[in-house]
This record gives structure tokens, sequence and C-alpha cells, in this order.
């Protein structure tokens, strides 16, 4: 399981944007990151949240 901090940026003519900020693979650390960045964010347009991420995909390093 993986936990991605997500920004998402308010704008009023167009729509949203939203960027992973940060992730990590333990929920209290999540936390922790979601506390820290929503403690120096200064912009009122901004806004960070977490999202739970399962990811179903197996990656296997190819060899040549």
């Amino acid at each position: 399981m993986m936990y991605l901090i997500i920004k998402e940026k308010n704008y009023d003519s167009v729509d949203n944007s939203y960027d992973i900020q940060d992730y990590t693979d333990n929920s209290e650390i999540a936390s922790e990151m979601l506390q820290g960045y929503d403690l120096i964010n200064q912009d009122q347009a901004v806004k960070f949240s977490i999202v739970k991420f399962d990811n179903h995909f197996k990656f296997k390093k190819e060899v040549a």
C-alpha cells in the first residue's frame, strides 16, 4: 500500500490542478507529512490531502 500526498491548486478561471507532492508506504509518516505540508503552506488556494494507492501491477526489471 502506498500513500500519496496530493497538492491541489484552486484556480478561478480554469480547472484545479493536482500534483503528487510526496509519497510513502507508511500511514503514520504520511499523516506527519500532511501535517508538515499544511503547516508550511502559505497559499490559500493550495490544499494538501492523502490518497491511499493500491498498486495492482508488479514491475519487473527487464534484463537485456
